[in-house]
């Protein structure tokens, strides 16, 4: 019994050094010595009979027998997690750790703020919140909920609706007296666009035509990763945007963008929850499913 304790103790330690890319960094994090760090992930090694691990001074990669055995660590780990929140809702207590990945502006979609609530009422629960602009694989990056806006394209995954918004092509006043205002969205290709990298097609912008939706490839000098960031460049004059209404209403409402092509303007887009689904089995994770349905909102607007 206590090899196999050692066993889920350096599967731990083995997955601190593959998340922080380094045995000093994980050492640090857990608390010992690097020294011991390298002690467990080496008995890991001799206890399977392979190499986990290429290391050299200058980097740290899986070899193919690691990437097969983390796969499999990760589902030891996940089970076992399952198991402690089991034990604990049947003492009514929900405890566990749940790793949510969100768009950065998550606190505007009342994302942060739903997590803060069900932390206060489940003090036992640990929280990895990522922010990241760009796609997640759930699994592979074991996620266990994310927050994504637009349709669902991974039948492997469940989808629960949380709220809506609607996507808008904005431009600053300046910027169209000096370059004029496009009356379809085919004209944009010859405007100045603000492309989002952090969608996956930032240089393919839809619009709606005919009771079908139709794409126009668009360019621009600008590209960034954050939406806030495209929405304060376009109000600056740079160029046209395509954005989610919360990140531009307000400089909407100061008249410092103003909305344009809106008879092609997209149906509301789904903000989704979105899981992989054996991990519902987690008591904890089904519990914030629950809060944050119980809790969404109407509309993000």
């Amino acid at each position: 019994m206590k090899r196999k304790i050692d066993i889920v103790r350096a599967i731990t330690t083995f997955q601190v050094v593959l998340d922080l890319g380094s045995f000093s960094k994980a050492a640090d994090q857990l608390g010992i010595v690097v020294s011991a760090v390298s002690k467990q992930v080496s008995e890991l090694e001799k206890h399977f009979g392979c190499q986990l691990l290429h290391r050299t001074t200058r980097a740290m990669n899986l070899t193919a027998e690691g990437e097969h055995y983390l796969e499999q660590f990760n589902l030891i780990v996940d089970a076992l997690e399952n198991l402690e929140g089991r034990a604990d809702i049947n003492q009514r207590i929900i405890a566990g750790h749940l790793r949510i990945s969100a768009p950065p502006n998550a606190e505007q979609l009342g994302i942060t703020r739903l997590i803060g609530e069900f932390l206060h009422q489940h003090p036992a629960v640990k929280i990895t919140l990522i922010l990241l602009n760009r796609y997640i694989n759930l699994v592979e990056e074991g996620i266990d909920l994310a927050i994504r806006v637009h349709e669902l394209s991974d039948s492997r995954l469940i989808a629960r609706n949380f709220t809506e918004l609607n996507v808008l092509y904005v431009a600053s006043p300046d910027y169209l007296a000096k370059y004029g205002t496009p009356q379809h969205p085919k004209e944009l290709t010859k405007h100045n666009c603000i492309l989002d990298s952090s969608i996956r097609t930032p240089c393919r912008w839809r619009y709606f035509e005919g009771n079908n939706e139709r794409h126009v490839n668009v360019t621009g000098t600008i590209e960034v990763n954050y939406g806030n960031i495209t929405a304060e460049y376009s109000a600056a004059g740079h160029g046209i945007a395509f954005l989610p209404d919360f990140l531009v209403q307000d400089y909407i409402n100061s008249g410092q963008l103003v909305s344009i092509l809106e008879p092609f303007h997209m149906p509301a887009t789904p903000v989704s929850l979105v899981y992989p689904a054996n991990r519902m089995q987690n008591p904890v994770l089904r519990e914030m499913v629950q809060h944050l349905l119980n809790n969404k909102p109407k509309r993000i607007m």
